[in-house]
């Protein structure tokens, strides 16, 4: 199968964005896909993958400038190589305002796919952005899903949203988990990873994993660890990422006279996760009831604390319509009720079999189901099923 494939992310930073899009390139990779892939150059290491040749869009730049010569550029490419090629699908990361893959489509008559990443329309309605932007927004979207053979959402609310705000056949719109990377190192030793942390061997570790940004319930989840203290007063708390809530998390932290309990990591590469999970006790996807509404209970780096088999605690808002392993593997809480959560971590911190066993479902599940190469699979047989 020959993919065309289009994202539009910063390929040097190990965040969602990075995961997802490196992610799906190996996994068309391992399901024997020739891929052309259009992306941003790269300003740091440029990836190598068996069978994908990349087309770099330079110079790179997130600014309105930016975004409007990349898309002409891209566009370029996106002519040129359907005029050289024949492919047998168009696959794109959710684009704003980019008309280019849709024509290319129409004009080559080549099956168009797009991964909705994000309800774009609620966030920019969140961000306060103009009504003219979100109707020009909303036009391009109606006609990129009116025109696409499949969508691919990795969240229910998401996938409802969708079908019921633009009026879509359901069965155009595909629901399928992110997937993640198992990693190829053990994870590091606890004694050892809290070691090079710097960290006391007697504590107990919630870690969080991914984009701190408003999505996500940070204001509970120190407040559920101020309940805690008194019981687990060694409770402690490793983040790893960063975001545009991450000042906001600092000033929170500090009001609460919490920011000695907590350790800010940054982004790490996924290759190099291992040296610092094995400190983390229990994982957290804690999201606000309107992040719930969006990206639903499990988001993309659940799987990647259940490939370090860590116990986890979600939202229980939406999990009825997710495989049953994931709510019997995950410990669930009501959405911003940090008095449930701080039930929830004493609960774990008293019973470390338990969170032994539901880290083993987890752990099964995405070996099972939830790697790359198995989600990308399940896209290659939806495109096959299209054609047929």
């Amino acid at each position: 199968m020959k993919i065309l494939y289009f994202s539009f992310v910063e390929l040097d930073i190990p965040n969602a964005c990075q995961t997802h899009t490196l992610g799906v390139l190996r996994g068309f990779s391992n399901n024997s896909c020739k891929v052309d892939a259009i992306a941003p150059r790269p300003k740091k290491v440029r990836p190598k993958i068996p069978g994908v040749r990349f087309h770099y869009l330079w110079p790179w730049r997130f600014s309105a400038l930016g975004r409007l010569w990349i898309k002409i550029l891209g566009g370029t490419y996106f002519f040129a190589l359907c005029l050289l090629k024949k492919y047998d699908a168009i696959y794109v990361r959710e684009l704003e305002v980019n008309p280019f893959p849709r024509w290319c489509s129409i004009i080559f008559g080549i099956p168009f796919y797009i991964e909705i990443n994000a309800i774009l329309l609620r966030q920019i309605e969140i961000a306060g952005i103009n009504r003219t932007r979100m109707l020009r927004v909303e036009r391009h979207q109606a006609s990129d899903f009116k025109q696409a053979t499949g969508l691919i959402v990795p969240s229910f609310p998401r996938y409802n949203w969708i079908i019921e705000h633009y009026d879509l056949r359901p069965n155009k719109v595909h629901m399928i988990l992110n997937g993640t990377n198992i990693p190829a190192a053990k994870k590091t030793d606890r004694s050892i990873a809290l070691k090079k942390l710097n960290l006391s061997q007697n504590g107990f570790y919630l870690g969080f994993l991914g984009n701190i940004w408003r999505y996500y319930d940070f204001s509970n989840i120190l407040k559920a660890m101020e309940l805690c203290h008194e019981e687990i007063p060694n409770l402690h708390m490793i983040m790893i990422g960063a975001g545009p809530e991450i000042d906001n998390l600092r000033n929170k932290s500090q009001k609460m006279q919490v920011t000695k309990r907590i350790t800010l990591l940054g982004y790490v590469q996924p290759e190099m996760l291992f040296n610092v999970m094995g400190a983390i006790d229990v994982g957290l996807i804690n999201l606000t009831k309107n992040g719930l509404q969006d990206l639903g209970p499990v988001t993309t780096r659940f799987a990647t604390y259940a490939a370090f088999q860590m116990p986890v605690i979600a939202n229980s808002l939406y999990i009825e319509n997710y495989p049953d392993e994931l709510s019997r593997g995950l410990s669930l809480v009501p959405p911003e009720d940090p008095h449930a959560l701080a039930d929830m971590i004493l609960w774990l911190y008293n019973h470390p079999q338990e969170r032994k066993e539901k880290a083993d479902i987890l752990h099964d599940f995405v070996i099972k189901k939830l790697t790359w190469n198995a989600v990308t699979k399940e896209i290659v047989e939806i495109i096959n099923r299209d054609k047929n």
